[in-house]
């Protein structure tokens, strides 16, 4: 255990270290955490909510970590860089934050494991709906026997995304760059949390071979799936489905369907909303944030919320998504494009998502006209 304040380190300032420079900043101020350095190839954003002020600002990690040597290291990068700015963090002595997905494929999660086992660091990963006290609860709950035997997780997603929301970075919507695949695309980046979490409520169970999988895309210079459904059977013998999209015309956040023998639930993973069997309403519920967390496993030895090792069979299944094909782009025929910065629709995609995840089926399985 290590009671000292931490010393943390962000590598990948802008973009979406954004959100963690604004959960750090109240830390810092309140004296429960330093912020000894901020890594970005790009100039650093600033503004008054979260000042640069005196903190040294690097365009190299690894200058970073031997001028500043942090205790934790939060990586806010694409995700291609992951394993090797992790395991120079490990290696220098840092535990690490890991933004997800931590990696693309089996084989880089296994090196990942390896440094963090050779080093006997922490690595958190951040999947923060782990942190759900909605997702400890319906987890308590099914312990109880209060949903008789698990039979079927599904969850669906339906939120809306802009034509520059593919131009926000030189690999956003790309299928590969260089030779590297790249974790973009409905299911692999905004979506990931739904796999993660369905994994999760199933038991963190292996999957029990392959899964199947239907990627869609409506945007001709897309290479991504922007309506995407998978399938798979856990070891537990548990069903697991998602099904999302970026087009859809109504929004559903993020809508957990849990089925047993005894009874059923209903948990919204980003609001922390959760409906159990024989109640009329959802009750919210909080959260722990996963950097408290990881702190607290520094200074207490608390267990990690969202440890690796959660995280290899989700890793299973994002690496099965990125090499899938190019997904079919759907005919114009089903889709409206709206708005200054057009959003596409995709008829019925709303619809489509919730039947899929309640029901356990693939789009294909539905009738729909596009798929």
């Amino acid at each position: 255990m290590d009671l000292r304040i931490p010393r943390i380190a962000l590598v990948g300032a802008n973009g979406y270290g954004l959100h963690h420079r604004h959960n750090l900043e109240p830390k810092r101020r309140a004296g429960k955490v330093e912020l000894v350095g901020m890594c970005d190839t790009a100039a650093i954003t600033e503004n008054a909510d979260i000042p640069v002020g005196d903190t040294p600002v690097f365009d190299d990690y690894e200058r970073m970590l031997e001028a500043v040597d942090p205790h934790i290291v939060i990586i806010a990068t694409p995700p291609p860089t992951h394993l090797p700015i992790a395991s120079a963090a490990m290696r220098h002595g840092a535990d690490v934050y890991l933004e997800k997905p931590p990696v693309a494929s089996l084989e880089e999660y296994g090196l990942l494991y390896d440094v963090m086992v050779e080093t006997g660091r922490a690595v958190q990963v951040g999947f923060q709906a782990l942190g759900s006290h909605a997702f400890n609860a319906l987890r308590d709950a099914m312990e109880s026997g209060r949903l008789g035997t698990l039979e079927a997780v599904g969850v669906a997603g339906s939120w809306r995304r802009p034509d520059s929301y593919y131009r926000r970075s030189p690999w956003a919507g790309k299928r590969e760059a260089g030779g590297t695949l790249i974790a973009d695309g409905a299911l692999a980046n905004p979506f990931a949390h739904a796999s993660q979490q369905v994994l999760a409520i199933a038991g963190d169970w292996p999957m029990d071979g392959g899964i199947e999988l239907e990627r869609l895309r409506t945007r001709p210079e897309v290479e991504v799936d922007d309506t995407a459904a998978w399938r798979g059977v856990n070891k537990g013998g548990v069903t697991v489905t998602v099904a999302v999209t970026l087009c859809g015309d109504r929004k559903i956040e993020g809508d957990i369907y849990v089925r047993g023998t005894e009874g059923e639930a209903w948990l919204q993973y980003p609001t922390d909303r959760l409906r159990l069997p024989g109640e009329d309403e959802p009750k919210q519920y909080g959260r722990t944030d996963l950097l408290d967390n990881l702190i607290l496993h520094r200074q207490r030895g608390v267990g990690l919320i969202s440890g690796l090792r959660r995280a290899k069979t989700f890793t299973g299944v994002l690496e099965r998504v990125l090499n899938d094909p190019i997904p079919r782009l759907v005919d114009e025929a089903h889709l409206q494009r709206v708005g200054d910065d057009p959003v596409t629709l995709l008829d019925g995609a709303d619809v489509a998502v919730e039947r899929a995840a309640k029901d356990g089926k693939l789009f294909s399985e539905l009738g729909l006209p596009w798929a």
